[in-house]
């Protein structure tokens, strides 16, 4: 029963006090209150069956419940990848939970974007088509994918909860070069056409002014605080870290559509001490060194019509 126990101060870590846990198991496991209830004090213990129906409703309390047992650099983790519609929906729907319990929290978001970040592509429509159709390999053979109502609704609802969020966000300052050399590739194997492509750039120019008047306010449309600063490396991989007083959530990307997600307080610890190493020598641009910014955006954005022919 001693599992048992821990098993329930996980849920009560993750989802509230007894009442909301005993509640939250009369739902999954579809019995009384009183069967719930005594589930959760101990009284009676949980099937085989019945823990599998928890984890799979609730799969971070294997690291809560297990943490105590693991071994040194042993990590239980979150790991998502899409190829179809579904596993993207569900993958844009987690994102959706963590940010709203980050705002709940007042969590900050730290952000390290190599090249351009996802929210960057969230905020408009053809912008998430074409990224969605890159990384879902859909790209080359299929060309740009349409996304319907349903899909394009959640891209949009995790950029409205990104721009409430507070953020620390460390740029390169040739984030753009990545994302022009795979346009250029895509519309060369005729993925894309030319008018597409200046569309592409076009919607690019719009955000990248977006994310200058942010910069200039310190703050997002929906009223998220932002510190955006750029440096000249990075040695971190894009992704970030969800931080507040009683919450560390890391979400990094390994490669192309492959997202993991730890909660291992050391990993965050050592992702924090990185972010923060890289913040020491990056240059804020938010509400000081007007030059710099002028400098840094105005290159970007010559360099996107550059390439846009104009």
């Amino acid at each position: 029963m001693k599992f048992q126990s821990e098993v329930m101060d996980a849920l009560r870590k993750g989802i509230g006090q007894d009442d909301t846990v005993i509640k939250w198991i009369q739902d999954i496991l579809d019995v009384d209150y009183s069967t719930a209830r005594r589930k959760m004090i101990g009284e009676t213990k949980l099937s085989l069956e019945q823990f599998g129906q928890i984890i799979y409703n609730y799969p971070h309390i294997l690291e809560l419940a297990f943490k105590s047992i693991l071994r040194p650099n042993t990590f239980i983790t979150h790991y998502s990848s899409f190829r179809s519609r579904q596993e993207l929906e569900t993958y844009l729907k987690g994102i959706i939970k963590r940010f709203e319990a980050a705002l709940k929290h007042n969590s900050v978001l730290k952000y390290v974007a190599r090249d351009l970040p996802l929210f960057f592509f969230l905020a408009d429509r053809r912008l998430a088509e074409f990224k969605i159709s890159l990384w879902t390999n859909q790209l080359k053979g299929g060309g740009v994918q349409r996304l319907n109502i349903e899909t394009y609704t959640l891209c949009w609802e995790v950029f409205r909860l990104y721009q409430h969020l507070s953020s620390v966000e460390i740029w390169n300052r040739n984030v753009l070069e990545n994302q022009f050399q795979m346009i250029e590739w895509y519309c060369s194997l005729n993925s894309i056409d030319q008018y597409y492509r200046r569309d592409i750039y076009e919607i690019m120019e719009a955000k990248l002014l977006d994310y200058k008047d942010w910069s200039i306010k310190g703050q997002k449309s929906n009223g998220g605080k932002i510190d955006l600063l750029f440096t000249d490396f990075l040695t971190m991989n894009n992704g970030g870290m969800l931080e507040s007083p009683n919450l560390r959530l890391l979400m990094t990307a390994l490669s192309n559509a492959n997202f993991v997600t730890f909660r291992d307080a050391g990993l965050c610890a050592h992702f924090n001490d990185e972010f923060e190493l890289h913040q020491s020598y990056a240059t804020s641009v938010t509400c000081c060194n007007e030059l710099e910014r002028e400098r840094i955006f105005n290159g970007m954005l010559a360099y996107l019509r550059e390439r846009r022919g104009d």
